[in-house]
């Protein structure tokens, strides 16, 4: 009985893009190991999700960057992380349109091989900020739960700020390779060029090292902190329905940057470890594993708009700002204070509390002699 087919790749092979489809063979070799057909239909649906994830995620995005940009004075801490996380998915959806044009056209990169450089480069880096900004909101979150007053020299806006300009730099550091090793390569038959990745060990050991160092590990953090969060839900004092709904929101967006990326990030290091000879695949496998990089690569740029359509649908605060509705004088006091909220104050609402509610509440049940004061700037 024969032995079937294995795939195990080489420097002569295939490279592949952020899809995993292989964009190009090298011109001596004369037959391909295993012929990989693409999705059916995927140059229509393809495209048509980037561009909705573009039009969504800009808009969204865009939105939340102005909304808590445009806030004078004190900030809390939670604030400076949604505010660049938001900035992350918007430099995200940006390079979109580039890949729309890509599959929509075959794989065939229109753009030249700087724009694939650059575009590859910004995918890289802002899903790294992306991750580790939503491990150090969980470790803000774990502090203001669980470490509360002990934490305090900890949670200050200096350490907040600091921790995201920390994540930008290693953010940049880590879109170096794709800016390094990425470029135009060569579809088979002299179809035109991808934009893919050129066919290096030393790439596939570094893509393998920054799985780990940019998903894997920020996802234990992640699921450290939220573990003992719930442990300390349970116990009293309980933290009351207000703050559990404001972590709610944020463990929404958590789950929702973990479910988008979670598939994407396992089947590109079974395709590094294909590559590199240390997981040879039968070629009925290499064809699943394409086709699911190409489904997986659609879901996890689909999360780049994720949050914004999170936050219309869970937080009554940015549903009453995205309608522009106006709220009085009381409105008008709430623009010195924070716009997202924490473990403090206005809990159930990352954007906080339009103050409506809170001016409001001031008016009708004042207290005598103690003036009432604005929601602990720290959260």
């Amino acid at each position: 009985m024969a032995r079937p087919e294995t795939w195990s790749p080489s420097p002569r092979t295939a490279a592949a893009d952020y899809s995993g489809e292989y964009s190009g063979f090298d011109p001596l070799e004369e037959l391909e190991l295993c012929p990989t057909p693409d999705l059916p239909y995927s140059y229509a649906y393809v495209p048509a999700l980037y561009l909705a994830a573009f039009a969504v995620g800009l808009l969204g995005n865009a939105f939340v960057v102005w909304l808590l940009a445009r806030r004078r004075g004190a900030r809390r801490l939670v604030d400076t992380f949604v505010l660049h996380l938001a900035a992350a998915d918007l430099g995200f959806v940006l390079t979109l349109p580039l890949w729309a044009a890509a599959a929509a056209r075959g794989g065939r990169w229109p753009f030249g091989e700087a724009l694939c450089k650059l575009s590859s480069f910004a995918l890289a880096a802002t899903r790294c900020a992306g991750a580790l900004l939503l491990a150090g909101m969980s470790v803000d979150r774990y502090l203001a739960v669980v470490k509360l007053l002990d934490a305090r020299p900890l949670r200050t806006p200096r350490c907040a700020l600091a921790a995201c300009c920390g994540v930008w730099a290693l953010a940049l550091l880590a879109g170096l390779p794709s800016l390094a090793y990425r470029g135009l390569q060569p579809l088979p038959g002299g179809q035109g060029s991808q934009c893919g990745e050129e066919p290096d060990d030393a790439f596939q050991g570094l893509g393998l090292l920054l799985l780990l160092l940019t998903f894997a590990l920020p996802l234990g953090v992640t699921l450290f902190c939220y573990l003992r969060i719930s442990r300390r839900l349970r116990r009293p004092p309980h933290l009351g329905r207000a703050r559990t709904s404001s972590l709610r929101i944020i463990f929404a967006i958590e789950s929702a940057f973990v479910g988008s990326w979670l598939p994407f990030s396992a089947l590109r290091a079974v395709f590094h470890l294909a590559r590199l000879g240390a997981l040879p695949l039968p070629c009925p496998l290499v064809l699943g594993l394409r086709w699911g990089l190409t489904i997986a690569t659609c879901l996890a740029f689909v999360n780049s708009c994720a949050n914004p359509v999170i936050y219309l649908l869970l937080d009554r605060s940015f549903r009453s700002r995205a309608r522009l509705r106006p709220c009085g004088g009381a409105g008008r006091a709430a623009r010195r204070i924070s716009s997202a909220s924490s473990l403090s104050g206005d809990y159930s609402s990352v954007f906080g509390s339009t103050s409506c509610s809170w001016g409001r509440a001031q008016q009708a049940h004042p207290i005598p002699g103690r003036r009432v004061a604005a929601p602990d700037r720290w959260g």
